[in-house]
């Protein structure tokens, strides 16, 4: 219950077409109980006067006009209940869906995008589940038992609490076992998304599976998390089977001691034939609402799991914010300044599970760069340098020092003012599932078809289109899985030039482009790059010689820095780097 507490809100949105259904609930539960009535009038004054086929169609119609308005008023009751029922869910999707875009990359990173697909999914369907059926069905059951129950007391109190209490006992069978019930689902829901995760990943990389042969190998890794899925609904089913035979024991039960009772009150005196049909019919009716109650029990404990889950999520707050009151960034000039900034990761400290030291990635890293400068950065893999320049982006914030803009720290500004500035070309580059144009363009409103055209032809990507099927306007696949890694690289390119930043970032963005069409892409970048400030991260010498400074990164801190000439002359690290390229080179000629 104190998960779904917070269902409050969306219930009030929603309040007057729950009232409206609930009071069709209650109208429709006080009809119902008019069957059972008419029952013993017809019954008695059947044995009284005889059978009379004209009072016999008055009973029937009496009836049918009853079993006609029972109908219409549930009929009315679960379109408006699940009716709010469906727009909870739409509000609580959306809501669930804005939160994840505003968690922060750390978060995705700590989680199985399966596992978050799940409660996206299966977990917002246990939730509505409760608040359509579970609320329509709660508020007929206990309003038909309510107005049941007052009924058979009216008429004999004394079997009517035989009844009455020994009627709850089988919803009572629910309550006992509810919380193992709802234990067991939450594992069906954690292991739904490890399920979910497996086959996502799966697809995104079967050609990493069938590249190395390993379609078996997964076939059996899937298989046995299958089969513990597998496993744990079979529990929950077991449970669950075994509890609707034994109500159903616990009611027929009830229906035999009905009669038996009521028949020697019958043979009494006490009642009359046509009251015990009455009361009969009555705990007929109570079959239902007793049955309904075990059946929302079971969707409580579903529910209650599933919005842990989701609460679990809404609860998760981003590292990286808005400060209360942004700094308002003008026309950005590009300035950067790196003063005094560290980066550090927890470590797990050895034999001490769950203690963990903080170890430095980076520490005492300083620099500058004018508005339109260029800086290059070097450095062995691991050494950091994506790490450095995601501080740019906010992508996460530094430990030690800060990271300025224009003179302005960058966690003082608006995170949309300070992306927009920024136009990041990473390392693996993600496509999504539409258009080659609008990857192209994404992130951009409106795109002329000049800049579009520049962009493609600075990129080298205009020199693939004739290879596509629609050139510009060909459908991408999944993750950009019909391109190959140097046209992912260059569709990511023209993107940051489409988006003609104030800064512009290429992290080793041409890793995947081979060494003549680099050369050419690099002869157009610097024409996109004169007027702009631009950072460089690249593992070819080739690529940063041009840059106004380049920085080499080394064990966590600037171990070099200078012009490509300067760093020559210094003859350490870069020069070594130099040199291995230039034999790199030498040995292909051959």
């Amino acid at each position: 219950m104190n998960h779904l507490r917070h269902l409050w809100p969306y219930l009030v949105r929603y309040r007057r077409a729950m009232l409206a259904g609930l009071l069709c609930a209650a109208l429709g539960a006080g009809v119902s109980t008019l069957a059972p009535l008419v029952l013993r009038l017809a019954v008695d004054e059947l044995t009284t006067a005889g059978v009379l086929p004209t009072q016999l169609l008055h009973y029937g119609a009496l009836l049918l006009l009853i079993a006609l308005a029972d109908g219409s008023f549930k009929f009315i009751q679960r379109m408006l209940i699940a009716g709010a029922s469906y727009e909870i869910e739409h509000d609580l999707r959306r809501d669930l869906f804005e939160h994840y875009l505003r968690l922060d990359q750390a978060f995705f990173s700590q989680h199985h995008t399966g596992d978050l697909m799940a409660r996206a999914t299966n977990d917002l369907s246990s939730v509505r589940q409760l608040l359509g059926p579970g609320i329509s069905g709660t508020a007929t059951a206990l309003l038909t038992f309510g107005a049941a129950a007052i009924l058979m007391l009216l008429m004999h109190s004394t079997l009517a609490l035989v009844v009455l209490l020994l009627l709850p006992m089988t919803t009572l069978v629910f309550v006992l076992v509810g919380n193992r019930m709802r234990r067991i689902f939450t594992k069906v829901q954690d292991q739904f998304g490890l399920l979910s995760t497996r086959v996502q990943e799966n697809f995104s990389g079967i050609r990493t599976i069938k590249a190395y042969g390993q379609e078996e190998a997964e076939l059996a890794v899937f298989a046995a998390d299958n089969a513990h899925y597998r496993q744990l609904n079979l529990r929950y089913v077991l449970l669950s089977g075994a509890l609707w035979p034994t109500m159903l024991l616990c009611l027929g039960a009830v229906a035999a001691l009905t009669l038996f009772v009521g028949g020697r009150l019958v043979v009494a005196g006490e009642l009359t034939l046509g009251q015990l049909v009455q009361f009969n019919a009555y705990v007929g009716l109570l079959t239902f609402p007793v049955l309904m109650l075990g059946w929302v029990v079971s969707l409580y404990q579903q529910a209650a799991a599933s919005m842990g889950r989701l609460v679990e999520i809404f609860q998760g707050k981003p590292a990286i914010v808005n400060p209360p009151t942004p700094q308002p960034l003008p026309t950005p000039r590009g300035a950067v300044t790196f003063d005094q900034v560290g980066v550090r990761f927890a470590e797990q400290q050895p034999g001490l599970a769950g203690l963990q030291r903080p170890t430095w990635m980076l520490r005492d890293i300083s620099f500058h760069i004018p508005p339109g400068g260029s800086l290059a950065i070097v450095g062995a893999t691991g050494s950091g340098k994506t790490t450095l320049v995601n501080l740019l982006a906010r992508v996460r914030d530094p430990d030690a020092g800060q990271v300025l803009l224009d003179g302005y720290d960058l966690r003082s500004l608006d995170l949309a003012d300070l992306r927009r500035a920024v136009g990041y070309v990473p390392q693996e580059t993600f496509l999504f599932s539409v258009a080659l144009r609008e990857n192209v363009a994404f992130g951009v409103q409106q795109v002329e078809e000049q800049t579009l055209e520049h962009a493609l032809h600075v990129s080298r990507l205009v020199n693939d289109l004739e290879q596509f099927p629609d050139g510009i306007d060909t459908l991408v696949g999944e993750r950009g899985v019909t391109l190959s890694g140097g046209q992912k690289q260059r569709v990511a390119i023209a993107r940051a030039i489409v988006r003609d930043p104030a800064i512009l970032v290429l992290d080793d963005a041409l890793s995947s482009v081979d060494s003549h069409t680099a050369a050419e892409i690099l002869a157009g970048l610097r024409s996109v790059m004169q007027g702009r400030t631009s950072i460089i991260i690249a593992q070819r010498v080739a690529t940063v010689r041009a840059a106004d400074q380049i920085i080499v990164l080394h064990e966590g801190q600037v171990a070099e820095r200078g012009s490509h000439s300067e760093l020559l002359r210094i003859n350490g690290h870069y020069a070594a780097m130099y040199r291995r390229e230039l034999l790199a080179a030498e040995l292909e000629e051959l």
